[in-house]
């Protein structure tokens, strides 16, 4: 690992040095613009029309939602919204801000909220983040500034889920409609669009009328990157202020470069390599118990942390982070057993091993995953089941594959939560049965999940999230890995700090006192 790391770095320092030559932009423009570097560009600006991280941190410049986190406390906190409370165990209501105006001088009101949940929850519309508001019944407005909404069921997650619905204008929409909106958004948030060139860059201009704390940047960039050394060079080059997902290997050459440093944060994010039990791909070895039981007994995951990932990554026994509601630690991982992984193959009928894919490439979300799925594939071989390893880098596609049933037999993935710092997150979108992103079905599951999400007593959904992740646990339902930490790499030019919801906000960067 130290001679990769060197011959990395060598390679970053001179390509820093080719990127420079084409000189920054005008200084004064330059000092006023916050310049961010990700790997893959977003597939539309309709906030309700997609599902990707991108897209979602992209959104929160240009739009607003109801609430937000608060990124000192953890907690769930007023935004458009001022305030909120239960009328009965099925409605919510709250009250607005009334002095919230899009970019182009619609005001947001009640009747804004309801049309936007209106058209996310019509099923007609297709729209992806659907899902994660289906529990919402109806929308009623109450006057300009109060809005309810009614559940089919209590929602435990209703203040958390409200953190990521962003807000569109209805008559803008109506007078556009969806193509167009797509490209060219209109918001109530802290930046103003001003263009997107596609797989290019995003340029956005501060919105000097916004109703809460102006960006310190007047203006911000987003430029899409692909490769990670280019991302690299670009910091240590100036051509970029902010980059995330920095591989572990690539801490030491950032914070020795003078001219940029790290932070890093435990994340809302766990990683885990998804088994098709259900057989979505056809028929494989992993819809046997004993299959699954030894794959989890093959891999050295703490020792790919320690070595591969430099540390930067918690260890989970299931696919509930630490971070969220309901995460029990007592529940402890099958340890590392070689041996033993052998004999369950063998009593499974596979005394010689098998070939299977494994498909990757979610270097964008998760720092390092090549690396660590190549040490996974290694650790299998050693067992017998020999892995054949299938990049897949983009991101989009990837997802849709996912989607549609086509990633398996076996797959690395990740999910964030959507920032519900809930286990009902993952566990409702991963694991009931007959949703879209389950490889894997579990009817006693199942009857958790449910009662998890239809009463609001917090100690009683402790007990039941328990009682899920042993299920997860004891069924071996995939291979377990970590809970993530995001590592990003920041100019010295400014002040940023590691988010540990993974959405990054521009807007809350200051530049650095000299």
């Amino acid at each position: 690992m130290p001679n990769r790391t060197y011959a990395f770095g060598a390679f970053v320092v001179g390509l820093a040095c080719v990127v420079g030559l084409a000189g920054p932009a005008d200084a004064q423009s330059r000092d006023e613009t916050i310049v961010y570097g990700i790997q893959s560009d977003i597939q539309t600006y309709d906030p309700h029309d997609h599902i990707l991280r991108e897209g979602i941190i992209i959104g929160y410049h240009i739009f607003d939602n109801l609430l937000v986190r608060d990124m000192a406390t953890g907690k769930v906190g007023p935004h458009v919204a001022t305030s909120w409370k239960l009328v009965d165990p099925l409605t919510w209501e709250f009250k607005l801000r009334t002095d919230v105006v899009f970019h182009n001088g619609e005001k947001l009101t009640a009747r804004t909220v309801k049309f936007n949940f209106d058209r996310l929850l019509n099923p007609e519309n297709k729209l992806p983040q659907r899902a994660n508001h289906a529990a919402i019944k109806s929308v009623e407005v109450v006057d300009d500034s109060t809005v309810r909404f009614k559940t089919e069921k209590p929602y435990p997650i209703m203040l958390e889920r409200l953190t990521q619905l962003q807000l569109i204008p209805e008559a803008y929409f109506k007078d556009k409609g969806k193509e167009y909106i797509a490209e060219h958004p209109i918001g109530t948030g802290p930046y103003k669009f001003v263009s997107w060139k596609k797989k290019q860059e995003h340029q956005w201009v501060r919105n000097d009328s916004y109703w809460g704390p102006k960006p310190a940047f007047k203006s911000a960039r987003v430029r899409i990157i692909p490769e990670p050394a280019v991302q690299i060079a670009e910091l240590l080059s100036g051509g970029v202020d902010l980059i995330k997902a920095v591989a572990p290997d690539q801490i030491s050459v950032i914070n020795g470069s003078g001219v940029a440093r790290t932070t890093s944060s435990s994340i809302l994010r766990t990683a885990f390599i998804q088994l098709d039990s259900l057989g979505k791909g056809g028929k494989n070895p992993f819809q046997d118990k004993r299959v699954r039981e030894a794959v989890n007994h093959a891999v050295n995951i703490d020792g790919i942390i320690k070595h591969v990932l430099s540390g930067e990554a918690d260890r989970t026994a299931t696919a509930v982070n630490p971070m969220a509601f309901g995460y029990d630690p007592s529940i402890k991982p099958r340890e590392y057993n070689p041996e033993k992984a052998k004999k369950l193959l063998a009593e499974a009928g596979y005394p010689n091993g098998f070939e299977v894919r494994l498909r990757h490439g979610l270097s964008v979300v998760e720092p390092g995953e090549s690396q660590t799925t190549e040490a996974i594939a290694a650790d299998l071989a050693k067992v017998g089941i020999r892995v054949k390893l299938d990049l897949l880098g983009e991101v989009g596609p990837y997802v849709t594959q996912v989607k549609e049933g086509k990633a398996g037999p076996m797959f690395a993935w990740s999910w964030g939560y959507y920032s519900v710092f809930d286990a009902d997150a993952i566990l409702w979108d991963i694991f009931h049965c007959g949703e879209v992103w389950a490889y894997y079905c579990n009817t006693e599951l199942d009857k958790l999940i449910e009662e998890g999400r239809a009463t609001i007593d917090p100690a009683k959904r402790k007990e039941i999230y328990s009682k899920a992740q042993k299920i997860l646990h004891d069924d071996a339902a995939h291979l377990w890995k970590w809970g993530l930490h995001g590592i990003w790499g920041v100019s010295n030019r400014m002040e940023y700090k590691a988010p540990f919801d993974e959405i990054d906000r521009l807007f809350v960067a200051t530049p650095r006192k000299r």
